[in-house]
């Protein structure tokens, strides 16, 4: 166990060095000898400096940290990246994992989903809405609708308090 402790603490010293490659092959290292959700949340962590790992092999190491270790700031990353990535359902599953564990912080996860989504999801869906002219208002809409949440008011306070 010490051994696989101190593997995460090189591979974490290698990620905040921003070698990402040597990081990923520690924490990796690590995993071979024992299933550790910092592990798989470096290795996860690491990956994202090396354009050769696919996305969904980066969301797998995340969901696998999750399995061994239910932390918000785990969801947090991975909804984060889903939302970079396009993949706005898991995004927002993620987000509300995160509000769920840590209800003091719900706005916070609710927001980052709503800026995140208003401002990628018309990058990742272009095309639809150039050939339909419609995408951006159904953006807009929910992107609000987290916002809402996120501030705690129905659509009806907040037309009052817009008015």
């Amino acid at each position: 166990m010490a051994e696989v402790q101190q593997l995460i603490q090189q591979g974490e010293r290698l990620l905040n060095e921003f070698d990402y490659e040597g990081a990923h092959k520690r924490f990796k290292k690590a995993l071979d000898k024992d299933e550790n959700a910092r592990a798989y949340f470096g290795k996860a962590e690491a990956a994202l400096g090396i354009p050769e790992i696919e996305s969904e092999d980066i969301i797998a190491d995340y969901e696998k940290a999750i399995e061994l270790e239910e932390n918000p700031f785990y969801h947090q990353a991975v909804a984060s990246f889903c939302i970079d990535v396009g993949k706005f359902e898991k995004a927002e599953e993620h987000y509300r994992e995160a509000a769920e564990l840590d209800p003091e912080n719900k706005p916070h996860y609710l927001s980052e989903l709503a800026v995140g989504y208003r401002f990628k999801a018309p990058v990742m869906m272009e095309k639809l809405i150039q050939q339909t002219g419609q995408g951006e208002d159904i953006i807009l809409r929910k992107s609000l609708n987290y916002m809402l949440e996120a501030l705690d008011i129905d659509r009806d306070k907040a037309k009052e308090l817009l008015g």
